[in-house]
């Protein structure tokens, strides 16, 4: 029986990561007022990397080996890449163009490529028919927020609109491969020193593309106000420390199918906080297509302990491989785990957000 004191802190973790985690795209969409996305990412990404290391390092939950260690920091740049570089940049790019709570709910349907990219990978048969049902809601969803067959594409061209959802989309592709490929790269046995590393790393390639591309797009600091400069700093702590601390806290205190659950309420919060703050009135297309995907999204990740599988949540030093390894070596039965990898995640089990 849970203690009350477990229960409070499970409400609080719980809290934060609904909360924080549903805020962050209204957080990016003012950050981008004044500041573009590669130079936003890469102050808020290196400075959250660099404070969240410190801390462990002061706690004590750091090997320094691992800080020494070229295959941890290649890994951290090729994850770091596809998921802060490609992800997250993509997606504050978008939000030129389409309402936070759209960006959400399309970053909603990242389970769908998740999903396809595991079958092709495992090539473990034909899916069930819940998966199967869950990705058609999925990409229809999509399909009716970008408002296709609506007259959206007028004269053959994509309108503004469709053109930010289709590079929001382009956005959860990346950060689907980037958790795919994180599975099978080494980290460190922690996770929040993992994802310390993924976020300096990230931050830095953006950095470097900031300078590269700066006599094109050069970045007018001085334009960025109070507003723009709160956004980052609520950014870097809340949603890129705080509330990844509580996620990691909830994947070793409750199941991950409850985890998971932020999925469905992030892009209701953040649909509700563009209304209140933005004045983005939710379109029809947006009310029609947020139950559609968020049903196919409920499918995807719904735990189904039939033929084996069972949801589960991946403890820091433990990978999904590893956790499976010692099932087989125990029952020896060949089992198959689905691991939930969210849709803002910095790992199996993680998010940077």
């Amino acid at each position: 029986m849970q203690s009350k004191a477990h229960r409070v802190q499970l409400v609080a973790a719980f809290s934060a990561v609904y909360l924080i985690w549903g805020s962050t795209y209204l957080g990016m969409k003012i950050a981008i007022e004044a500041i573009p996305p590669l130079p936003m990412g890469a102050v808020r990404f290196t400075t959250a990397g660099v404070l969240l290391i410190l801390v462990l390092v002061v706690a004590g939950r750091v090997d320094l080996a691992w800080l020494r260690s070229l295959r941890y920091w290649r890994s951290a740049a090729l994850t770091g890449t596809l998921m802060l570089v490609g992800a997250n940049a993509l997606l504050a790019w978008s939000l030129h163009w389409i309402p936070s709570g759209t960006a959400a709910l399309v970053v909603a349907c990242t389970p769908v490529w998740l999903v396809l990219l595991d079958w092709l990978q495992t090539r473990r048969g034909a899916p069930g028919w819940r998966i199967v049902v869950g990705l058609i809601f999925g990409a229809a969803g999509v399909a009716a927020l970008a408002g296709v067959g609506s007259g959206a594409m007028a004269g053959g061209s994509l309108s503004q609109e469709s053109f930010g959802i289709l590079v929001a989309t382009g956005s959860t592709l990346c950060w689907a491969l980037g958790s795919i490929l994180g599975r099978r790269t080494p980290q460190p046995k922690d996770l929040l020193v993992g994802a310390g590393m993924q976020m300096i790393a990230g931050g830095l390639v953006m950095s470097a593309l900031t300078l590269l591309l700066s006599p094109w797009w050069p970045v007018e600091w001085s334009a960025a106000g109070a507003r723009q400069w709160s956004a980052i700093a609520y950014l870097t702590i809340a949603g890129s420390m705080v509330g990844f601390t509580a996620y990691v806290w909830l994947l070793q205190n409750t199941s991950a199918a409850r985890v998971s659950t932020y999925a469905y309420v992030n892009p209701l919060v953040a649909v509700a906080l563009g209304w209140l703050v933005l004045s983005e009135t939710p379109s029809t297309r947006v009310l029609i297509a947020a139950p559609v995907i968020l049903a196919g999204v409920i499918l995807l990740q719904w735990p189904v302990r039939s033929r084996g599988a069972a949801t589960v949540a991946v403890k820091p030093g433990h990978s999904a491989n590893a956790d499976r390894r010692e099932r087989d070596s125990t029952t020896g039965e060949q089992e198959r785990t689905t691991v939930v990898v969210t849709p803002r995640s910095t790992s199996p089990g993680g998010d940077a957000r």
